[in-house]
């Protein structure tokens, strides 16, 4: 159902809406109660200070909840258009794949990190119940009282229900976007080795008259191609902008200082510059045709320019190293609460 199918059935839709609207009050409700904890100790710096995460990392979630829903459905066309044009599968090309998965085994890691502390939240659940205790999970305070059982077991069951939804959401996005940037990554490296095969071919056969046309019509196919991983990737950042700006925001406020690393990649600044179009027109006799592919040349190394970096609402730009980082941060702060509670 997420995101919904095309053609939804009207109890799938019914079920959907009272999940996204559910899910949305249990996050305002738990957030209602950080709030309060802090109301509650405002005169002790140290509660206080340790009840500040939890509150914003709620309204960090509540924010990104909200943009997902919004724009659920732009998602959904995104990741079809994924899955159809730029995704490399690994019967394609095995070693393109491999080299992808390898690159995103570090975020794979920080999920199994991830549910590692859901599980030592649930441990310490055990063990406080069996010692007779009523804690809950987070630094909250209830207007009411939370300590008999049956309310007990609900609003447990809500803490862990909320934390699962937040951990999921923060390495959702980690892995999503990891898989959309390296796989996105790989086409665009793809267009230079093409290139290059392109002109290699010509250059073996003997026909100087026409090689020049023969490279300028396989620097159109690469070129439209190109324009088309440029609208993806623009289609990634309208999508991503908001969401990742929230993040980024979010973890400075709960961490106070985070390294922030951005890197592109420099093959794809020079990828016209080396497609080995000045051996084409050194072979070439047509210079009408040469005047042609120099045009096209120089169109097409001003439109990789500018390479492709998600950002922030353009503060800042954001690659799978720095989103890596934001988790990173976040595992921090999730092992800052395990620590809490066992305290």
């Amino acid at each position: 159902m997420w995101p919904r199918e095309d053609n939804p059935t009207e109890r799938d839709r019914y079920i959907d809406r009272f999940l996204i609207v559910f899910a949305f009050l249990m996050h305002c409700f738990q957030a209602e109660l950080d709030a309060h904890y802090l109301l509650n100790n405002l005169e002790d710096i140290e509660d206080f200070a340790a009840g500040l995460p939890t509150i914003l990392l709620q309204t960090e979630v509540i924010v990104r909840y909200v943009d997902v829903i919004n724009h659920r459905d732009e998602l959904k066309d995104l990741l079809k258009r994924f899955y159809t044009n730029i995704y490399v599968p690994q019967e394609s090309d095995q070693s393109v794949f491999s080299r992808i998965s390898r690159q995103l085994l570090g975020p794979r890691m920080i999920t199994v990190f991830y549910v590692a502390t859901m599980l030592n939240y649930f441990q310490e659940f055990v063990v406080n119940i069996l010692a007779g205790g009523r804690e809950m999970i987070y630094k909250q305070v209830y207007f009411f009282d939370n300590t008999k059982m049956p309310q007990y077991l609900i609003l447990i069951g809500i803490n862990f229900w909320v934390g699962i939804l937040i951990i999921t959401m923060l390495f959702g996005d980690l892995n999503l976007l990891g898989e959309l940037l390296m796989h996105l990554n790989a086409c665009y490296l793809q267009l230079g080795k093409d290139l290059r095969l392109a002109a290699a071919r010509l250059l073996e056969s003997n026909d100087s008259t026409n090689i020049a046309a023969d490279y300028r019509r396989e620097l159109i196919k690469i070129l439209q191609r190109n324009i088309d991983l440029n609208d993806f990737a623009a289609n990634l950042e309208r999508l991503f902008t908001f969401r990742l700006f929230i993040s980024f925001a979010a973890s400075a406020l709960i961490l106070c200082v985070l390294l922030f690393i951005s890197y592109k990649t420099n093959e794809l600044d020079m990828m016209y510059y080396c497609g080995d179009w000045e051996q084409i027109i050194y072979r070439s006799d047509n210079v009408e045709e040469n005047k042609k592919l120099m045009k096209l040349v120089i169109l097409s190394i001003e439109l990789n320019s500018t390479p492709f970096s998600l950002t922030g609402l353009n503060y800042f730009t954001v690659t799978l190293t720095s989103v890596v980082k934001i988790v990173q941060g976040a595992f921090s702060y999730f092992t800052f609460l395990t620590s809490m509670s066992s305290n």
